[in-house]
């Protein structure tokens, strides 16, 4: 009887321990995939009003877009009434042939459609020391920008129409504009759409594009970043042959360190907290990187530079974020403006990740603006 319960022990353990490993290999997967393709829906446009599926995105206070499913984009507004299955919002924009009726349309925190609506622009491409180009847009007026650049990065899972709402703030202070794509994001070629390395691969692209704002006459410049942009950042400072060029940061919801967001997903799923570390492991691995199609092995522990022995970058840093994010936890900008003098935290109250433009529009604008006013001009 004893060894018929020690085996059974010990099939019950390893059961357990194959359901923990592939837990852990479905949050690493997770983590790492490339954007879902969008889900369009049906919307009826009323007047002055949208209706749009109950979703909780939908549900949130703030500005927002819609992409219609003909590539036009729609703003819209706060919510006028929310019922179990359906939100009624303010309609901000109409673009124009766009009648009263049904359409079809997917929701998107990308509030402003394209970087002409911010300022003069031209659409480059940005040479890639890995070959071929990346498209970015350059905004604003070079000739009066008079060398100082701001070059915005998106997060993950997103694109250069969600780096844009950072842009008005650049123009306001009278600073040009480089809005970047990188390895991965939606706008590669289908060959390099692979997982994301969480900015191990991706922060050459964002380096080349220091480089060619270098090229193109910058002198100063601060790299705004969104997200899994600010671990991009911080990789590329560490080994940029411009860093020297770069005299600011802002971050917006930074991803600094990894294991905070990967137990905070892991948490929020309700899951063992040791799944978080086991994940990691497989992210970390050459077996575990080959089986999730990665390109490279991720050392996500590694990506910390809040209380880990990574240096940060010298210069100053406004972050943005919000102490209700859910998916970056805000410890991690606590803790970092704690460790770093230089840098600042501009703290806000909205929901949702990377809300900060959409729910209080004019206090992000003014903290950046601001920021950037107040940087010494070489």
């Amino acid at each position: 009887m004893i060894r018929s319960l020690a085996v059974g022990t010990g099939v019950a353990a390893a059961t357990v321990a194959v359901a923990h490993t592939a837990l852990a290999g479905y949050v690493a997967r997770r983590l790492i995939a490339p954007k879902a393709p969008k889900v369009y829906a049906p919307i009826t446009v009323a007047g002055d009003t949208v209706t749009v599926p109950a979703t909780r995105e939908s549900r949130e206070p703030g500005t927002y877009g819609l992409w219609l499913d003909d590539g036009r984009h729609v703003v819209v507004g706060e919510p006028l009434r929310i019922d179990k299955n359906r939100v009624v919002r303010t309609l901000a924009s109409r673009p124009d042939g766009l009648e009263d009726g049904d359409a079809v349309a997917t929701w998107t925190s990308q509030s402003i459609g394209a970087p002409e609506e911010v300022g003069p622009t031209r659409h480059v491409s940005v040479p890639l020391r890995r070959g071929g180009v990346a498209e970015a847009w350059e905004v604003g007026d070079r000739e009066n920008a008079d060398g100082r650049w701001t070059i915005h990065v998106h997060g993950l899972r997103s694109s250069r129409n969600g780096a844009l709402r950072s842009t008005p703030a650049s123009a306001d202070a009278g600073w040009m504009s480089l809005v970047v794509s990188y390895a991965g994001d939606e706008e590669c070629a289908p060959a390099d759409s692979l997982p994301s390395t969480l900015g191990t691969r991706e922060w050459r692209d964002v380096d080349d594009a220091i480089s060619y704002a270098v090229e193109q006459g910058a002198r100063e410049i601060v790299v705004v970043a969104w997200s899994m942009g600010g671990t991009i950042a911080m990789l590329a400072l560490e080994q940029s042959a411009h860093r020297d060029r770069v005299t600011g940061l802002v971050l917006v919801a930074p991803a600094l360190d990894w294991t905070r967001v990967v137990e905070n997903a892991v948490a929020g799923a309700r899951l063992p907290r040791s799944v978080a570390g086991s994940s990691m492991r497989i992210l970390g691995s050459s077996l575990g990187a080959r089986a999730l199609g990665l390109v490279e092995a991720v050392d996500a522990r590694a990506l910390n530079w809040v209380d880990g022995p990574r240096p940060a970058p010298q210069v100053p840093t406004l972050i943005v974020h919000s102490l209700r994010d859910p998916v970056v936890p805000v410890s991690g900008s606590l803790a970092y403006v704690k460790r770093h003098p230089e840098a600042e935290l501009v703290a806000f109250d909205t929901t949702g990740h990377c809300n900060e433009a959409n729910q209080d529009a004019t206090r992000f604008h003014d903290a950046i603006s601001g920021f950037l006013r107040g940087l010494g001009h070489g």
